[in-house]
């Protein structure tokens, strides 16, 4: 695998993670480069395990501009020396920006410059972004890495559509606020009928994915009575509706910054509702 650059079809970041966990990794270090910053990225990786980098053009720690030189620079200076693995999700983006052209004869020179190191790059492609002729260019340069499909547990959060659910619950993947946090989605109601502890783990996951303090949801996975458990679901979908109304208007209308910042801290704890509704709804 070393001095090599793979790509791993994943339609979204979780089937990305899913299937680069299932090979053995290299020695060396682990490079995580992604469209999310890590808050986004806490629940599906051991971010103490692996550095990631938020591909934004926000000034903070830890971000890596989304401009094709300042990446060129960045993968280039990293395997100069060492070794290990860097995983790269977010080249469709980078392709809508700069064009297919410039990534491309970037992702050539960074062919060259790997096979002469001790690292491994893997890119994520989803086929469904590329025309066959690009697609085609780009698996000459990072051929696809075929990698064998394993049986998923209840507790993995993979893009099939739960029964009573929308497919409105996939925009979680792309639906991003300015600051890089998922925009908060209602998402379709879980009818009683065929409701199980299972389908409620999946549902945590997709609400914990959000952002959402889902601590106490979480509480009630532990009790025996099933109307109890989907009553107290119920309960916190109503919940999480007026949480999601309040952030789309915090986000239209509330221009100061701190109030901003405080209200949308207060909204994803699912914490004083009442009191910002009374702020902003009374009228």
């Amino acid at each position: 695998m070393s001095g090599r650059i793979h790509s791993i079809q994943a339609e979204n970041t979780e089937e990305f993670i899913e299937n680069f966990d299932r090979f053995e990794h290299e020695n060396g270090q682990q490079i995580f480069i992604s469209r999310y910053p890590q808050s986004r990225l806490i629940d599906l990786l051991d971010i103490s395990e692996i550095r990631c980098y938020w591909l934004t053009a926000t000034q903070n720690p830890g971000v890596l501009e989304p401009s094709l030189e300042k990446i060129n620079h960045f993968i280039e200076s990293t395997i100069d020396s060492d070794q290990g693995s860097i995983f790269f999700e977010g080249i469709e983006w980078l392709v809508s920006l700069h064009g297919f052209d410039a990534v491309h004869s970037m992702l050539r020179a960074l062919s060259e410059k790997v096979s002469m190191s001790e690292w491994s790059i893997l890119i994520s492609v989803s086929k469904n972004s590329f025309e066959r002729r690009e697609l085609s260019r780009f698996y000459r340069e990072a051929p696809l890495l075929e990698i064998q499909q394993v049986t998923h547990t209840v507790l993995e959060d993979s893009d099939a559509v739960l029964p009573g659910e929308a497919a409105d619950s996939v925009q979680l993947e792309i639906d991003l606020n300015d600051d890089g946090t998922p925009k908060l989605v209602f998402l379709t109601r879980l009818p009683r009928s065929g409701f199980t502890k299972q389908i409620l783990q999946r549902r945590i996951l997709q609400w914990r994915r959000m952002g959402l303090d889902t601590s106490d949801i979480e509480a009630t996975l532990y009790l025996e009575d099933d109307e109890q458990i989907y009553s107290e679901y119920r309960r916190i979908e109503e919940i999480i509706r007026r949480a999601t109304e309040l952030e789309r208007y915090v986000i239209e209308s509330v221009s100061d910054s701190q109030e901003r910042t405080v209200a949308l801290f207060r909204i994803r704890q699912l914490t004083g509702l009442d009191e910002l509704e009374a702020k902003y709804f009374s009228d």
